[in-house]
């Protein structure tokens, strides 16, 4: 008997198997066996419930799953659990058809929404990519009509009023020390340290009022007041430098291909509105943002057109849906940003998808076999909401008896790493490094003299200074955190190195001791665990009626031995 293999997760996403045993490649080949015998990609493995089962179908199946969910067996015990996964999914597809679950209303509703989603984004992709080419000289020019590439490392005095900071400005102007004001008067937590932010910093990582108080200056200048959350802020540039064009070329291209693919998107779309003859009745967004907003919307006024084309109308109904479904809490507050917004989620997909299916792009063939599975795939997954709904709940007393149950697993991820690094481009100089640092030199000093790490892209959840200073964030992983491990406290203070980091060497030292600390039963985490509950509670409940299906339709299952023998001795 073949044991129970699908996770629920593949078996709902499954698609349909080829009803007419197709190739892949529409050619039947054969797979040749160590006795020279053949077994053809169209021969029938199974047939289940009068539906065959064939070779392409296992090849394709094995060929989706990712590789978490590959048969931790080997050989023909692997094959049969992946034909038994195929089995399962055609017993659950018969028998949501039995039940009407491929009759209920709105099925071929969402379908369509799901063909027209596909359709509208290809022919997007193919016409906004086919009128998009750059070169070199754009990219340069580019680059230097943004100034992009500079860098700062800023030093700053935050204080509580502008009043207070232009008397900063003018005793700067007076002759006092950037430094020594900073220390006596900054309001930042930074105060003591001359107000120095201790690293450099790329517009990317400035607030807008600070960027264009502050990115235009030469070293060494000093900003007029400028007003931020905190209070109004003087800053003065440490250091300035500049990444080289070369360096940014990669980011710049992707700029700049963005920055052209909207321009063709927009020219696309402004003809597709004159091709379908698209009129707004713009008197009747007042309607919508009332609808939005839960002011009440008028039954008739909801099905009046919004916007009207060749071939359909958009009506205030719709663009109430659209809204609320997309903008998710951001709802626009009048109508010019009503009418942006559903420019965007809106109008523009509308205007694709008609003029996809007037090209006939749903009627390609591999949309009409997509479309097919997408069917199934929501079938299968009604049948399993019918049979789980509402019997996955679980009290307060079971959600505090898994977690007391399975309590070391409630720890939080290890803490941020401090630490200090210098990263050099060869071993050698890695150790010769390590051996100063071990003879008394400091590391950070070391860091500002010798360390590429300023030069490098910077990596996500690292924070780095020139001084060599290192902070990671306890969800990134990083080569440092699978040294030091989940907790730490023995390395703190202790030299080491030189060790692989991202192709180059590392002398480093861990600064501050870290660990992993329980999680209390906040309500985050009972909802948590509810959802875990719930997930084991329901997958046991579909796998008892897969249990069920097999029992039960036994009789309509049949397993061709002899094919599935000589098609697993092939592989």
């Amino acid at each position: 008997m073949l044991c129970r293999f699908i996770p629920l997760a593949v078996l709902l996403a499954l698609t349909g198997c080829s009803p007419e045993g197709e190739d892949p490649e529409g050619e039947d080949h054969e797979t040749a066996d160590s006795g020279g015998k053949g077994v053809s990609a169209a021969a029938g493995l199974a047939t289940v419930v009068g539906q065959t089962i064939t070779v392409v179908d296992l090849d394709r199946y094995e060929r989706s799953l990712p590789l978490n969910l590959h048969s931790k067996k080997d050989g023909v015990a692997a094959y049969r659990e992946y034909l038994q996964s195929l089995v399962d999914k055609e017993l659950v597809l018969y028998e949501a058809k039995k039940r009407g679950l491929g009759q209920l209303p709105g099925l071929e509703q969402k379908l369509t929404k799901m063909v027209n989603k596909r359709i509208a984004g290809e022919l997007s992709d193919e016409i906004v990519s086919a009128g998009v080419s750059i070169i070199e000289e754009e990219l340069r020019a580019f680059y230097e009509e943004h100034s992009l590439g500079w860098e700062i490392w800023p030093a700053h005095i935050l204080s509580a009023s502008e009043e207070d900071a232009r008397e900063i400005i003018r005793l700067l102007d007076a002759g006092s020390g950037f430094s020594k004001l900073a220390s006596e008067r900054s309001l930042a937590g930074d105060a003591e340290k001359g107000g120095n932010l201790g690293g450099y910093f790329d517009e990317s990582g400035a607030v807008t009022g600070l960027r264009d108080g502050v990115f235009h200056l030469e070293q060494g200048q000093v900003s007029e007041p400028i007003e931020t959350i905190d209070g109004y802020e003087v800053v003065k540039v440490l250091k300035k430098r500049r990444i080289s064009f070369e360096l940014m070329r990669p980011s710049i291209i992707e700029r700049v291909i963005r920055r052209k693919g909207n321009e063709r998107y927009k020219a696309v779309i402004d003809s597709l509105k004159q091709a379908y003859g698209l009129r707004y009745h713009r008197n009747r967004i007042h309607a919508v943002l009332d609808g939005v907003h839960r002011r009440g919307l008028d039954k008739t006024m909801a099905l009046e057109p919004l916007f009207e084309y060749k071939g359909g109308a958009i009506k205030v109904l719709d663009a109430v849906q659209a809204l609320i479904n997309v903008e998710k809490g951001a709802l626009p507050p009048d109508s010019v940003s009503a009418f942006r917004a559903l420019e965007i989620v809106v109008i523009s997909d509308s205007l694709l998808t008609l003029e996809a299916r007037a090209r006939g792009r749903d009627q390609r063939g591999d949309v009409v076999a997509w479309k097919d599975k997408k069917r199934q795939g929501l079938i299968a997954s009604q049948l399993r909401v019918d049979v789980v709904a509402g019997r996955g709940k679980s009290t307060d007393t079971e959600v505090k008896a898994y977690y007391e149950r399975y309590i070391e697993t409630y720890r939080s991820l290890p803490g941020i790493i401090e630490m200090t690094e210098v990263l050099c481009d060869t071993r050698a100089e890695a150790e010769e490094i390590l051996a100063r640092a071990q003879a008394g030199e400091r590391l950070e000093e070391l860091a500002v003299r010798h360390s590429i790490r300023s030069a490098m892209k910077p990596v996500g959840g690292h924070t780095f200074a020139d001084s060599g200073r290192i902070s990671i964030e306890s969800l990134i992983q990083s080569p440092y955190r699978t040294h030091f491990g989940d907790s730490n406290n023995k390395d703190v203070g202790v030299l080491q190195g030189a060790m692989e980091v991202q192709d180059k060497y590392s002398v480093f030292r861990l600064d501050q001791p870290y660990e992993k600390l329980l999680m209390s039963l906040d309500n985050k985490l009972q909802q948590q665990i509810r959802t875990d509950l719930r997930q084991q509670r329901e997958g046991a409940l579909f796998n008892a009626l897969i249990d069920s299906l097999r029992q039960v339709y036994a009789g309509q299952v049949q397993i061709d031995e002899e094919a599935f023998s000589r098609y697993a001795a092939t592989r």
